[in-house]
């Protein structure tokens, strides 16, 4: 029997499935085991790829499980189901993510920044792989968040209250937190610096206001030890600023500027003198201008009074100043100061027996020669700089000396009488005419050998030499007998002593020249006659009037009528003379200089210096000229000056609150400061017409309201002599005049400042200008006190009486000459004798009553002349100023108790007397050519 093995095998597996398909594991947690179902027997189970670490197949029930040990990306697995007939399979997409982080943790929980200030990286440690950070809220300004580390780093730029921020680190499967405190303080400040680091003042002066930058912010600053008395520092600013009011001596003291996170610290030494009086403005020149040297970039002016300055041409500034001495006395009028001159880089001043010289680039002392024969003020002694400033020459009866600019070194000396010698010190030569060589010869002398030449003869008396050396004049006796008109024979010669020609001339007073041209300007001409080198009759003729002024310079000469305000320039560059005529906004010129005849410049007598070709267009003034007036208040003072120009000071604080534009020769100011009055200057009599009335606020300098006035007299026209503003600025007096062909007819009026309605009028008798006209305002502007002389035979006011009025009614008349109210209810007057002699003061109250004598009480100046100080400024209830003597008087004892000491020197050439004020405990007043303030 055979034996049949007969195997039957299972069928095939089918129908393999995971309950889930998909699994999402996290790294260290297990994951639900994952037990198929399949249909049919099974051997074992595979899978592939291999599962993730951690996870396993069971081989035998293929169940996946286990506990996975690392992130694996979503995959998907592919697990068989065999058994020996077959398999099946299934899929199973498996990812396993990382777990969530945990612990974090950051070393700095708290910061505490500073504005601009790095902090410390706050770097965190965690549990786990982090994705990304994210804080909340947003960090503060200047800080940032690593969202990769979770760092906190930066620099804060804005302050920031305290606050929490919450920092996460997540991943895909969660997220952990922490809580950062953090606070940004304001950075402490730093480099506190003041502009001034050392402050010297004196008593009564406002300094300037010493302001600190600092580096940061600032809550408040302080001081130690305390400020100087009547100095102050801004808490808020950190600025000193104020007016000293005790003498302190050098102190160091130490500004602290603070906030919340620190303070800086900066030095400011201090110290507080006594006080002396100084310089507020520097006027330039207060006398009539004498002499001017111009270059294209430097000008040169001395003035009656022997004030030279040196300026900046471009820049109108003065870069050198100095003071000679007048050769006489000022009691005859002007007496020419010693000699100054500019040539080449040099300046040569001469003072009593020496003559300095200095650059003319800054004004610095070269050297000093000194020598007897320097002296003109002997009458027989002279000098001369060279045209091109490389030599002084003098001349002497004894010899003649020559010194180099350059070091002052004697070149060479001659001798023989040379103290009347007609010299042209030209370069690299002197050429003398009435030298010891002979009345009819030149003689020349090189430089700087001094080797001597003596030219041919020639005819005729010397007269002139040509303003470039290049000819000379000469001319014989009157040829007419006495009592017919003079007739002179004028011979021309070229510097080599060869005549070019011959005129007769009736006059050779004025003889001049220049290059080929020569001309005659006597006073009694009216003009100037131009002639031709050379040439038999006259070129041309240019008319300019009465008293005339005729000014070489170069190749140019200005022509410069009395009085009025123009100038006539005429060029003889050229082969044609050709003449430029000017409007100036200044009368009176007295000096002239040129390069040119597109760059010149003139001088008046109120020591005005004006560059003449800006004349047409903007006026340009170098310094201001005599100060004509003033007016002052507590805190300001207004200064009117000959070149147009009101100067309004803050004297305290030496520093200027406004300028305003116009020519015034009478000031007056409100107690508050708030309006001005200024009358228009009348120095210049006819050729400045205009008497307007301006008032002015202030500071601004606005014309609030005008009188415009003008003097004429044909027709007859009112025009202002004078005015008085009350002191509140609410009233105004005016002394108007009217010609009548023989003097003058006027009218006093008080009005509103507005002008109207008026108040009261009068008509003081006609006759020539008045002196003694006098009406006051009391300070409030409600009381009059007016006086009208009366002039006796003799020619002194008779006894007059004073009236005084309220709100225009008459009150009282008392006997007297008004000059001024003392206060709101006490007016000071004068009395005189029968025979106009001055016999003391008396002070009466608003009704006229009387309240005191003053016997010894000078006579204050009542109103002398329109533009002169007069009257008085009351200082306080017992003590009056009179701006004429430069005194305090008591109105107890009528005695001096206190006077100015620093040098007054009057104006050598104005009439008028200089100008003088009160600005609160401030007298300030000119002083030569300088505005000073003092304190009493």
């Amino acid at each position: 029997m055979a034996t049949v093995q007969i195997a039957v095998n299972p069928a095939a597996p089918t129908n393999l499935a995971y309950p889930q398909t998909t699994i999402t594991g996290i790294v260290g947690q297990a994951i639900t085991t994952d037990t198929p179902t399949v249909t049919g027997t099974v051997t074992s189970y595979s899978i592939s790829p291999a599962l993730p670490a951690g996870l396993s197949l069971s081989t035998s029930t293929g169940a996946i499980s286990g506990t996975p040990t690392a992130v694996s990306a979503q995959t998907s697995y592919t697990v068989t189901a065999t058994n020996v007939t077959g398999s099946t399979m299934a899929t199973v997409q498996i990812t396993v993510n990382p777990a969530a982080p945990t612990n974090l943790v950051y070393p700095q929980t708290t910061i505490t920044a500073v504005e601009g200030q790095a902090i410390t990286t706050d770097t965190p440690t965690v549990t786990g792989t982090v994705g990304s950070y994210s804080v909340s809220p947003a960090l503060p300004a200047g800080l940032s968040l690593n969202t990769s580390t979770g760092a906190i780093s930066g620099t804060p730029t804005a302050v920031t209250a305290q606050a929490n921020y919450i920092v996460t680190a997540t991943n895909i499967t969660g997220s952990t937190m922490a809580t950062v405190q953090i606070t940004v303080n304001i950075a402490p400040p730093t480099n506190l610096v003041y502009p001034q680091t050392t402050i010297t003042t004196m008593v009564t002066q406002t300094i300037a206001t010493d302001t600190p930058t600092v580096t940061g912010t600032v809550t408040s600053y302080s001081v130690s030890p305390a400020l100087p008395a009547g100095l102050n520092l801004n808490t808020t600013t950190g600025a000193i600023s104020g007016t000293a009011t005790a003498v302190t001596a050098a102190a160091s003291y130490v500004i602290t500027a603070t906030n919340s996170s620190g303070s800086t610290t900066a030095n400011v030494q201090i110290t507080v003198n006594s006080f002396t009086a100084f310089s507020l403005v520097d006027l330039g020149h207060a006398n009539a201008i004498y002499l001017m040297r111009l270059q294209p970039t430097r000008l040169f002016s001395q003035d009656s009074g022997g004030h030279w300055v040196l300026w900046d041409y471009t820049g109108t500034t003065e870069l050198a100043s100095g003071d000679q001495a007048p050769l006489g006395s000022f009691s005859q009028g002007p007496t020419p100061p010693y000699p100054a001159d500019m040539a080449g880089s040099v300046m040569a001043i001469g003072r009593a027996g020496v003559v300095d010289l200095r650059s003319n680039n800054d004004g610095s002392l070269i050297t000093t020669l000194s020598d007897p024969s320097l002296d003109p003020s002997s009458g027989v002694a002279w000098w001369k700089l060279a045209t091109d400033g490389s030599y002084v020459v003098s001349g002497y009866s004894s010899g003649l000396s020559v010194w180099s600019t350059a070091d002052g070194h004697l070149l060479f000396n001659r001798s023989g009488d040379y103290s009347h010698a007609m010299a042209f010190a030209a370069a690299g030569q002197i050429q003398i005419a009435l030298g010891p060589g002979g009345t009819s010869v030149i003689e020349t002398d090189s430089v700087p050998n001094g080797t001597s030449s003596t030219g041919a003869a020639f005819t005729g008396s010397f007269n002139a030499w040509f303003e470039d050396g290049s000819h000379f004049l000469t001319n014989s006796a009157d040829l007419n007998p006495p009592g017919q008109p003079a007739s002179f024979d004028v011979y021309e010669y070229s510097a080599d002593s060869t005549q070019d020609g011959m005129i007769v001339l009736g006059d050779v007073s004025a003889l001049n020249g220049y290059g080929n041209w020569f001309w005659n300007a006597p006073t009694l001409s009216l003009g100037l006659t131009l002639y031709a080198v050379g040439g038999s009759t006259e070129t041309a003729t240019y008319n300019l009037g009465s008293d005339f002024g005729v000014f070489p310079f170069g190749s140019t000469i200005g022509m410069l009528p009395y009085g009025t305000g123009s100038a006539s320039i005429l060029d003889l560059s050229g082969s044609s003379p050709v003449v430029t005529t000017a409007t100036l906004p200044v009368a009176y010129l007295k000096a002239f200089a040129a390069t040119s005849p597109t760059q010149w410049a003139v001088g008046n007598v109120h020591g005005v210096v004006l560059d003449g070709a800006s004349a047409a267009t903007t006026p340009r003034y170098f310094g201001y000229g005599n100060a004509l007036s003033m007016s002052g208040t507590a805190g300001e003072v207004a200064i009117a000056t000959a070149s147009g120009k009101i100067l309004v000071y803050n004297p305290s604080a030496q520093a200027v609150v406004t300028t305003i534009n116009f020519t015034s020769s009478k000031l007056a100011m409100s107690s508050d400061g708030t309006v001005l009055a200024a009358k228009a200057s009348d120095l210049d009599s006819q050729y400045e017409p205009d008497r307007t009335l301006n008032i002015y606020s202030l500071p601004g300098g606005a014309v609030t309201n005008s009188f415009p006035y003008t003097f004429q007299d044909s027709p007859p026209v009112p025009f202002l002599f004078d005015f008085v503003m009350s002191q509140s600025g609410n009233a105004l007096a005016q002394l108007l005049g009217t010609y009548n062909g023989l003097y003058f007819n006027y009218t006093r009026e008080v009005t509103p400042l507005s002008g109207s309605p008026i108040i009261w009028t009068d008509n003081p008798p006609a006759g020539p200008p008045p002196d003694n006209a006098a009406i006051f305002l009391s300070p409030h502007g409600t009381l009059i006190a007016e006086s009208t002389p009366v002039i006796s035979s003799g020619g002194y006011p008779s006894p007059v009486t004073t009236s005084i009025y309220k709100n225009g009614t008459l009150v009282a008349t008392v006997n007297g000459f008004v000059v001024g109210w003392i206060d709101n209810d006490r007016v000071l007057v004068n009395t005189f004798s029968s025979a106009g002699s001055y016999t003391g003061a008396v002070i009466y109250d608003a009704t006229g009553t009387l309240l005191a004598t003053l016997n010894a009480l000078p006579q204050m100046a009542p109103n002398v002349n329109p533009n002169e100080p007069s009257g008085f400024l009351t200082v306080d209830s017992n003590s009056i100023y009179s701006p004429y003597t430069y005194s305090i008087y008591s109105l107890t004892t009528g005695a001096a108790t206190w006077s100015e000491t620093v040098p007054i020197p009057g104006t050598a050439y104005s009439p008028y007397k200089a100008a003088s004020t009160l600005s609160g405990s401030y007298v300030v007043f000119t002083s030569g050519t300088r505005v000073m303030v003092d304190l009493p």
